[in-house]
């Protein structure tokens, strides 16, 4: 029996789409594959990298490595010449997920002396977030002379981070003149030009988000 053009089209389309989806799967399978890694020998002091694990966690444009090798490096703190081993490397990359493209530039000793001097900090050493947090606080009470006056001074200050802290106190005070400043934030948002990375689009950004979220503070 003799098939119309139209039967014949649509077997081809089927036809077509079968070796679509036959090569789709083949180009799965073939990805899922974990190829062999050579064995550089334990002489060497190499490790095979797994390069489906980095590619998971690394968005880079480079080539990302079949193997780690030992990397001398000089300490920045205190000068010692080490060496970054390959076991140390594949435990960085692979396991902690650090960027393929990081180092090592201090020691062991340095990087534990570093930590207990972080954490044995004096107050005031990590300032921006002790105001960072006390802007917070702020907003868990009533808004007081004191308190206007800390937010209107964060307001102007070089940091955007602590401006932004101050917008949300503000949204979460309420308040007539407070929502009414917030509003004059948001009309004042530049929508594009050299100007749209400017303080302006980041504030009308947090008071539109500090007014949308409102709801959610007590």
């Amino acid at each position: 029996m003799k098939k119309s053009n139209k039967q014949r089209r649509a077997e081809i389309k089927a036809r077509r789409l079968e070796r679509a989806a036959a090569a789709s799967a083949a180009h799965l399978r073939e990805k899922d594959v974990r190829l062999p890694q050579p064995d550089f020998g334990s002489a060497l002091g190499c490790e095979p990298a797994d390069r489906i694990v980095l590619g998971q966690y690394n968005n880079t444009y480079g080539v990302l490595p079949r193997f780690y090798e030992p990397r001398p490096f000089t300490c920045r703190d205190c000068g010692a010449e080490e060496v970054w081993t390959a076991k140390q490397q594949k435990w960085w990359y692979e396991v902690v997920h650090g960027h393929i493209d990081s180092r090592a530039v201090r020691c062991l000793a340095c990087r534990r002396a570093r930590r207990e001097r972080l954490r044995n900090a004096p107050p005031g050493a990590s300032l921006l977030r002790e105001q960072t947090d006390r802007l917070r606080a702020l907003g868990d009470a009533k808004p007081t002379a004191s308190a206007v006056a800390e937010i209107e001074a964060a307001l102007e200050s070089k940091w955007w981070s602590l401006r932004v802290v101050a917008i949300q106190t503000m949204a979460r005070w309420g308040g007539e003149a407070n929502l009414a400043k917030l509003h004059e934030l948001m009309a004042a948002r530049p929508e594009g030009g050299r100007r749209y990375f400017a303080w302006e689009r980041v504030a009308a950004d947090a008071a539109r988000s500090a007014l949308l979220n409102r709801e959610r503070w007590p």
